[in-house]
């Protein structure tokens, strides 16, 4: 199986279209320091030319046509894609609203906890624009802990399963209060070959500790969570007044944060990724992306490619 990142920045992308963060402002000039990205999302090859969407974000036109190989075939006719579903991780906006431009009359089979499906579903009328014709949206329900095997055309296995394991996390902003946090609200996913027992695990929204941390040991690779350098980034540089453990993201440095948490975690490739624009490792060459580096860690950028 292989792995594509599409986007690998935090809800905004980066730069930021209200944002004058240094971050920012050189991403914007170009000076080569901070390299521009789009929304955090992801792309799976489960079997040869079928591929799968882990989230579907805001950028997602721009995700596919910066990806060739996730484009029509030339010389079919009529409509096509090598994309046969998404996987989603959570229901925040950021991971969602790319459904709704996938709407032009081709079926997908959307992955998702009960939990997230109801939130998209139940008193959505945008979610109308999905459910045009029969089987346009088909939801293929991940229960906490239990293998799904992804389907590739014709509904034939394609050797990879995915399990969804619950993250510390919280609802998407416009469904607090609505109804009561659910372990189904977010989840990482333990994604596997059991063809070459290969795995890969995406645990891009992460909110505190807990039993999961054991689970990332010995992963072939692991995708985690890179939002903020530190808990009061935002308030820090006046951006906002929320902290990263507010928003459900656990900061990176500090004794309580993930690099040292992570520090005896075994994998073949550690990454970060769904970085916010006030990320200072974002920087090329900055003593944050070298704490990083030292550590054995990846600074996800839009475009990077592991192969399992």
């Amino acid at each position: 199986m292989r792995l594509r990142v599409l986007g690998s920045a935090a809800g905004g992308g980066l730069p930021q279209w209200n944002c004058a963060c240094s971050n920012c402002a050189e991403a914007r000039v170009g000076t080569g320091r901070v390299r521009p990205r789009t929304q955090d999302a992801l792309a799976l090859e489960a079997a040869p030319g079928v591929w799968f969407l882990i989230n579907a974000s805001p950028d997602v036109h721009r995700q596919i046509q910066a990806n060739p190989e996730l484009a029509p075939r030339s010389g079919g006719e009529g409509r096509g894609t090598p994309i046969h579903g998404v996987v989603l991780t959570n229901g925040d906006l950021d991971h969602t609203l790319g459904l709704f431009s996938l709407r032009e009359n081709t079926s997908l089979t959307l992955h998702a906890t009960e939990s997230v499906r109801r939130g998209l579903v139940e008193g959505n009328t945008l979610f109308r624009t999905l459910q045009r014709f029969p089987g346009q949206s088909t939801w293929a329900r991940l229960v906490l802990d239990a293998p799904t095997e992804l389907l590739g055309p014709g509904g034939r296995p394609t050797g990879v399963t995915v399990t969804a394991v619950p993250l510390p996390g919280k609802v998407p902003k416009h469904l607090e209060g609505l109804a009561p946090p659910s372990p189904e609200d977010n989840v990482g996913l333990w994604i596997k070959d059991t063809r070459t027992g290969k795995l890969l695990v995406l645990a891009t929204a992460v909110g505190a500790t807990g039993d999961y941390l054991a689970r990332l040991d010995g992963a072939d690779a692991c995708f985690f969570d890179g939002t903020f350098w530190t808990s009061d980034e935002l308030p820090r540089l006046g951006l906002g007044t929320a902290r990263a453990e507010d928003m459900a993201h656990l900061p990176i440095s500090g004794a309580g944060g993930s690099l040292a948490l992570l520090a005896g975690v075994r994998a073949g490739r550690k990454v970060f990724t769904h970085i916010n624009n006030t990320n200072p490792m974002l920087v090329e060459g900055s003593p944050e992306r070298r704490a990083v580096e030292a550590a054995g860690w990846e600074v996800a950028a839009d475009g990077l490619e592991i192969d399992l």
